[in-house]
């Protein structure tokens, strides 16, 4: 393949189509907690959601290695294809957490963080969608960039609380050590969409 092969190669869809494995993944995984008990049956499809994402990944760093130009630097691409490939690592770690701990069922708190790591995929996605046009759509991404850590700043009073609540209350050691690790894996996911948006908001402000 010549290094021409991927001129018409749409590069912000790209980044996209890599959001949109996140945001079906997190989706998945809400679902499967959704009346509080697990449904492993849902959580297959986040495997197979994580199985298309990773396929995604390897096409795009082929094509930015085989690229003539790019429309941002080589190195920004890369970064924002992994940075997002790691949100739905994270979360595919927390569909994994819950079946290597023979989890029955989540709490409220799990939901409510669960809930808001498929808030904050969907703005990403909107800002994926500006990134296009970033110096027209400045005003739109930054509004989102901001949103974005709104819902991480939520989740982190929410994982605070929620440990609270484990430690003054739960006397279970085993309930403490499944419901521990779950809140972490949770308000890490929301860190990592976070930072998604911060290497947007690093790689904007820097050509602009």
């Amino acid at each position: 393949m010549g290094i021409f092969s991927n001129k018409d190669t749409d590069w912000f869809e790209l980044f996209v189509e890599s959001i949109s494995y996140s945001s079906r993944a997190a989706m998945a995984l809400k679902k499967s907690f959704e009346d509080g008990l697990i449904d492993y049956k849902e959580m297959q499809n986040l495997k197979d959601i994580e199985h298309e994402a990773d396929i995604h990944v390897h096409k795009c760093l082929k094509l930015v290695e085989e690229a003539f130009v790019t429309p941002i630097d080589r190195s920004d691409i890369v970064e924002i294809i992994n940075e997002i490939e790691s949100i739905t690592d994270h979360i595919d770690s927390i569909g994994n957490h819950t079946y290597m701990m023979c989890v029955k069922q989540v709490d409220e708190a799990s939901r409510n963080l669960m809930g808001l790591v498929v808030e904050a995929c969907l703005k990403l996605e909107e800002l994926m969608k500006n990134l296009k046009n970033y110096k027209k759509n400045f005003k739109a991404i930054n509004d989102l960039i901001i949103e974005i850590n709104q819902i991480e700043e939520l989740g982190d009073k929410t994982y605070l609380n929620a440990m609270r609540t484990l430690f003054e209350f739960e006397n279970d050691a085993k309930k403490i050590v499944i419901y521990k690790q779950l809140y972490e894996k949770l308000e890490d996911a929301l860190d990592q969409c976070e930072d998604v948006a911060d290497s947007v908001q690093k790689i904007i402000i820097s050509r602009t």
